[in-house]
């Protein structure tokens, strides 16, 4: 079974709340990411790892720190609301401007797994170029602030090691949450996202700060860990993908948004998938059902409504009665859709039924390959259907209804057949 790495950005995502999620959902020890900044020449950079709390929930905290950064260096944030979900911090002269290419040079000395250190150039390569974009410059020319220290450097690494021990089949990610308003950073006041956030998230679904989180000015999303979801390409959906979840873990932010937990999720998967029926000799597709429960229409319209779906393309439509809420009877219509289908007939059943909403869900299926052959009837030739294997055996065969109806409404000779 293949599986599947779900990456949630419940709050946000930020490289040291990516590397948390993985220890959190026992992904990988806390043991072997304290050992990376070693590898990368850092020895004295040290990776803690702490259990917390969001919003009443557990979660891991990964901090990175860097002895040789000093408290001084930190940047204290126009008013506590514009504070970001990490910390700005203006170096010390010795780490104020580190080139892409320094950082590029350096992971490739380090002592690194090659599927690691891959990654982790793929990720600052598209933080390089969105910086470039920003500030109009060539990529050789980028110098970064806050992501040039070695902080950063080891949470883009430590994100690759997480990608490279799991070694999944498929990655799925939610939209990713930029935040709203403004934050200060090294150059200035910014809107939220800010400017190389804004390019990395060219192409990627987006969605907008949850209900819960009140604060007005917030970076819910940074550049790094922005760039480790985009290096990733994954398949962006809402929700979690059928399978079995075999683990599951929340990295904590440094920020408390007060009810809202400010975590990102990390999910393990393995997908139920019928390897068995792959074999059969059959064809296999996948199609949509849709059901709504209609306790408020007409059988005519309700009928009508059955009609057009098949006028319109439904694979199939049938109604079942039942009792609702109150005793009240209804009748429950469903239907069945290629996918591509589903948004166009999804649409119009909302607007044409009575019904406020309506369920679908996905369904894979076996079935006959199918050919067409006229055959000798009692009142002349009739089509039938004729079901097969795709290995070309028949299975069964039927006359086509229509003609055999037209048949007994018109017989030859005016005479009943």
């Amino acid at each position: 079974m293949s599986r599947i790495l779900l990456l949630e950005s419940v709050s946000g995502v930020a490289g040291d709340m990516f590397a948390a999620a993985f220890v959190d959902a026992g992904l990988v020890t806390a043991a072997e990411l304290a050992a990376v900044p070693a590898r990368l020449g850092w020895p004295a950079v040290r990776v803690e790892i702490t259990p917390v709390m969001r919003a009443q929930m557990r979660a891991t905290h990964l901090r990175v720190v860097d002895p040789s950064a000093t408290s001084e260096s930190v940047a204290a944030p126009l008013d506590p609301a514009e504070q970001e979900t990490h910390l700005v911090v203006d170096a010390p002269a010795h780490h104020q401007h580190t080139r892409h290419a320094d950082i590029d040079r350096r992971l490739t000395k380090a002592d690194l797994p090659e599927g690691v250190r891959a990654r982790a150039r793929e990720i600052f390569r598209l933080i390089a170029e969105a910086e470039a974009a920003a500030h109009g410059m060539a990529v050789g020319e980028v110098a970064f602030h806050e992501i040039g220290l070695p902080d950063s450097v080891v949470d883009v690494v430590l994100a690759a090691w997480c990608v490279e021990k799991v070694r999944a089949e498929r990655v799925i990610a939610t939209p990713i949450r930029p935040g709203r308003g403004f934050v200060r950073m090294q150059h200035g006041r910014h809107p939220v996202p800010p400017p190389a956030s804004a390019r990395l998230l060219s192409g990627l679904p987006v969605a907008p700060v949850p209900a819960g989180i009140a604060r007005e000015n917030i970076e819910l999303s940074t550049p790094t860990g922005i760039a480790i979801l985009k290096a990733l390409a994954p398949e962006f959906r809402d929700g979690w993908p059928a399978g079995v979840v075999r683990a599951q873990g929340l990295g904590a932010g440094t920020l408390e948004l007060g009810e809202f937990p400010n975590v990102f999720r990390v999910a393990l998967l393995e997908e139920t998938s019928a390897p068995a029926a792959a074999a059969l000799p059959y064809l296999t597709d996948r199609v949509i059902e849709v059901a709504a429960n209609i306790d408020d229409d007409t059988g005519e319209n309700i009928a009508w409504l059955a009609e057009r779906l098949l006028a319109q393309g439904a694979l199939d439509v049938w109604l079942t009665p039942a009792t609702g809420k109150k005793g009240r009877p209804l009748t429950c219509l469903q239907f069945l859709t290629a996918e591509e289908d589903f948004p166009r007939l999804a649409d119009w059943f909302l607007r044409h039924s009575t019904t406020f909403g309506l369920r679908h869900r996905p369904w894979d299926r076996l079935k006959l390959d199918r050919r067409f052959e006229t055959r000798p009837g009692p009142g002349g030739p009739v089509t039938h259907k004729v079901g097969l294997t795709t290995t070309g055996e028949e299975l069964k065969s039927k006359p086509e209804f229509e003609e055999v109806r037209r048949r007994r409404e018109n017989p030859p000779g005016g005479q009943d057949g």
